[in-house]
């Protein structure tokens, strides 16, 4: 397997954060395919599963305080997991704010490493006018739905969505990862939106689960694989 980190001075820390990884990308199939045992607590397990093996990522190099709002992004990102996968009273309401509080974490990450505007490329303003307009648009359907007492809840959300979508495009991490995990993490939960609010089917659990689990994983990688540091080697290091 191709190294994670270049320049590891430690290869059993190369190796525990290779681990990781696989176990991360390994739990969110085992959720995704339904390959775990009965009940709802083998459910929530393997559900959290995913993203938790993705903290001890995060854990085994956190150096910055960039890691720091990483990790407590991913942490709340598991609570919302969990909540939403308990079948309890307020229990959507409850995932929705523990999310919401990942995408501040997120959003703080993002602004503290935003690039100066001069340096933001044309594509990256388009795309995130795009995000910007699609979510204004979301937001008018979900307001003409009947969401009663959820209305501010999901608007709320979508702000803080969206705002972290932009933000992370805007960003000096790598587009490529970052970028695209942060699309991807929008992309599922709009879908979770549609079909939950709007009552439109756009292809079950699966749809919502492979974007988000996907966005999270770039999400991480992109954060903790930057090399803020020049380097004549090339590629990543954190030593």
């Amino acid at each position: 397997m191709a190294r994670i980190f270049h320049r590891r001075k430690q290869p059993i820390v190369e190796a525990i954060g290779q681990l990781m990884v696989f176990l991360s990308f390994a739990g969110a199939v085992l959720y995704g395919g339904g390959w775990y045992p009965d009940g709802l607590l083998w459910q929530v397990l393997a559900k959290a599963s995913a993203v938790s093996f993705l903290i001890l990522f995060v854990l085994v190099t956190s150096q910055t305080t960039n890691h720091l709002l990483l990790l407590l992004a991913l942490t709340a990102s598991v609570l919302g997991d969990v909540l939403l996968a308990i079948p309890a009273e307020n229990s959507f309401l409850r995932g929705l704010l523990a999310f919401f509080i990942a995408h501040v974490f997120y959003v703080g990450l993002f602004l503290k490493n935003r690039l100066p505007f001069e340096d933001v490329s044309n594509i990256r303003m388009q795309i995130s006018a795009l995000i910007i307009a699609a979510a204004g648009i979301g937001v008018f359907l979900l307001y003409s739905g009947n969401l009663g007492s959820m209305l501010i809840p999901v608007i709320a959300y979508s702000a803080v969505l969206t705002l972290m979508t932009v933000s992370a495009l805007l960003s000096r991490f790598p587009s490529k990862l970052v970028g695209t995990g942060a699309i991807l993490f929008l992309i599922s939960d709009s879908i979770l939106g549609a079909q939950t609010f709007l009552n439109v089917n756009l292809g079950g659990s699966l749809s919502v689960w492979i974007p988000y689990f996907l966005g999270q994983l770039f999400l991480a990688l992109g954060v903790m694989l930057y090399d803020e540091r020049p380097t004549n080697f090339g590629g990543y290091r954190f030593d």
